[in-house]
């Protein structure tokens, strides 16, 4: 299912009475707000204002029964959809009426320490805001935003749910349990040209700057698969991160070209751990993909040679990132080694529910403090030798 099919099917679910709260006066307001329409931020400015007044007039009336800390429910709704400046004024606002209150009400009333914390969660609003405010969101808009672009990024890697004698299988895990990773997987199936293409690029660094670079360049990646042929894309996706001129930012692939009536492919590899070829025929042997290229970005012009092969019916392909197979102090190879070790009977003998990749991920790298992607690709059928 891709990323619009998704929302569409979100928004119908959601109750009758919010679908028609969101199409009333109040909801088309609240949209011209989130726009960033200055009539209705001068309304919402004014409307919090007011509320202030109250709030603080009720503390001073009210002490045993009104809580002084309500004041700060008009500073946080201002800092999701205010700019900057009226920020600024309505903090500016609220601490007066807090002083003003400790002042009438002292000692049953508002107190001065309360003025200190309004204070400090002013100053945090603003700071937490400053990014949305350069982008112009407001409220909520830019979570939505950011949730959008990770269900449509994670839709460009949908790998076919039913191809016949073929069985796909993905587990991706960002670092630290987000939705958004370094590590980004691509996928496109040509039937009339008896073509499936899948690539796993893994962007070099960590964290929410590798998962910003990732979403970039896997929408510039996505357009490339499929339009240019196989042992095109590799040397076209480097050229263009070479022409972002990102310093030393680069990244790692690993695209398999697959022909699924007769099961023959082509490896390309750009600095990525080498895929593995599973073959149980040959007493349950593994063929390790050729090293290939170097890392994308890093030189242009650089040759990506494609690796030939053929899975036979039974036979097993591993595409993974480094998350899965490099521990700190240790050789790659002996991940390598970890990783096929685990997968080996994980291959014998599937799960009944077709998650093998998921649980063999977890099996291999639980916790582990970087991006971790596998895609298994496997030919059904009885092994036999090819």
């Amino acid at each position: 299912m891709r990323a619009p099919e998704a929302a569409a099917i979100r928004r119908r679910r959601r109750p009758r009475w919010a679908r028609a709260l969101t199409r009333g006066p109040l909801g088309r307001w609240a949209s011209r707000l989130l726009d960033g329409d200055q009539g209705a931020e001068r309304e919402t400015l004014l409307l919090l204002v007011t509320l202030t007044a109250l709030f603080a007039a009720l503390s001073v009336a009210l002490p045993g029964s009104w809580p002084p800390s309500a004041l700060v429910l008009p500073l946080v709704a201002g800092c999701l959809v205010l700019r900057a400046g009226r920020q600024l004024a309505l903090a500016a606002a609220v601490l007066a009426a807090s002083l003003l209150s400790a002042l009438l009400a002292k000692p049953h009333g508002v107190r001065v320490a309360v003025t200190a914390v309004l204070a400090v969660t002013a100053g945090a609003g603003l700071l937490t805001s400053r990014f949305r405010n350069r982008l112009g969101l407001r409220g909520l808009r830019g979570d939505s935003m950011l949730l959008e672009l990770s269900e449509h990024t994670h839709a460009l890697g949908r790998l076919p749910d039913t191809l016949l004698d073929w069985h796909f299988d993905r587990a991706l895990a960002p670092v630290g349990g987000s939705s958004f990773s370094g590590d980004f997987l691509l996928c496109v199936h040509q039937p009339e040209r008896d073509l499936l293409e899948v690539v796993l690029v893994d962007v070099s660094g960590k964290g929410s700057r590798a998962a910003a670079r990732s979403m970039h360049l896997s929408g510039a990646f996505a357009m490339l698969l499929g339009s240019v042929p196989p042992e095109s894309f590799l040397p076209a996706a480097n050229d263009h991160l070479v022409g972002l001129g990102w310093d030393d930012d680069f990244a790692t692939a690993v695209h398999l070209a697959l022909r699924p009536t007769s099961g023959e492919y082509r490896l390309f590899n750009a600095g990525h751990p080498p895929a593995a070829h599973y073959c149980p025929a040959r007493g349950g042997s593994w063929l390790l993909g050729e090293d290939g290229g170097p890392a994308l970005g890093l030189l242009a012009g650089s040759p990506y040679p494609a690796a030939h092969g053929r899975l036979a019916r039974g036979d097993s392909m591993l595409l993974y990132s480094d998350g899965l197979v490099e521990v700190p102090g240790q050789d790659i190879d002996t991940g390598i080694g970890r990783l096929l070790a685990a997968a080996e009977p994980a291959l014998r003998l599937p799960r009944p529910d077709g998650r093998t990749a998921g649980a063999l991920l977890r099996a291999v790298a639980q916790d582990v403090a970087d991006d971790r992607t596998l895609v298994l690709v496997r030919r059904l059928g009885r092994p036999f030798p090819g």
